[in-house]
């Protein structure tokens, strides 16, 4: 993708690039493709579109009286920020940024061009994406308002822009919303699960079960890598097998079924196609 041109006359060859790149998961799909490699690539493909763009719009932003780019991260949020998208998934994006670029009535001019500029651009490609911009008490406001959001931050991961400003933000979170709130989030979790199992029958046999949310879905293995974050600081089942608190053959089992579940979910939605 061509560097410095303006996104707006290079709809185009971003489409073609996304239709290129979605023909190719597909392909790679029905070939046996696993479901955590299908969903991994899709993620890697809206990354390098993430990074040129941000790279792009940087460039033709105003920057009013700042002598130098102030700093401003782009972080992805849920599924995404767990490097997982199934071929239709909404795309869950944040624009990260330091305090003086956002008060309370409105962004800078400089902000204002990067998100108008990435967010016109994504919704012309086609693309749903779900967006914030915050700075980060903001996040801290945020994560502290509900489970949900909590756990949407303390799974963000940085796609481009200011590493050390997303790193600051991890480190605050975990701070004033992690360590402070571990019983309470915990507990919280468990009645979701549970309530959530009530509604799916209690049952993994169910003839018509729902992959996201049901017993033994991906909901309940996303659900024990956030339970084992906030109780052990653990990020993944590797840990946990590296930690010997599971063997290895049963965090083998635990991968397997999940990417098995992912490719369920990818083949229902090129079934969409």
């Amino acid at each position: 993708m061509p560097e410095g041109k303006a996104p707006a006359g290079e709809l185009a060859r971003y489409k073609r690039f996304l239709k290129d790149e979605a023909a190719r998961l597909k392909k790679l799909h029905r070939s046996s493709g696993l479901g955590r490699e299908v969903c991994m690539a899709r993620a890697a493909v809206i990354d390098a579109l993430l990074q040129h763009l941000l790279r792009t719009a940087i460039g033709l932003a105003p920057l009013g009286k700042f002598k130098k780019v102030p700093s401003l991260a782009v972080i992805a949020l849920g599924g995404y920020g767990r490097g997982e998208l199934n071929p239709h998934s909404d795309i869950d994006i944040q624009f990260l940024c330091e305090d003086r670029l956002l008060n309370d009535t409105q962004p800078h001019v400089f902000l204002k061009s990067i998100t108008d500029t990435m967010l016109y651009t994504l919704w012309d490609v086609g693309l749903k994406i779900g967006h914030s911009v915050r700075r980060v008490r903001d996040c801290v406001e945020e994560a502290n308002k509900d489970m949900q959001s909590k756990t949407a931050l303390i799974e963000a991961r940085c796609v481009t822009g200011d590493e050390a400003l997303f790193k600051k933000m991890e480190k605050v979170v975990h701070a004033k919303c992690v360590k402070p709130y571990i019983d309470e989030y915990i507990a919280a979790r468990l009645e979701d699960q549970a309530s959530r199992h009530a509604r799916h029958g209690n049952a993994v046999t169910m003839q018509e079960p729902d992959i996201k949310n049901g017993c033994g879905g991906l909901r309940d293995y996303q659900n024990l890598c956030w339970l084992m974050h906030f109780k052990l600081g653990y990020r993944s089942v590797e840990d946990l097998e590296g930690q010997k608190v599971i063997s290895k053959i049963d965090a083998e089992r635990l991968e397997a079924a999940y990417s098995f579940l992912l490719r369920a979910r990818n083949e229902l939605h090129y079934q969409m196609d």
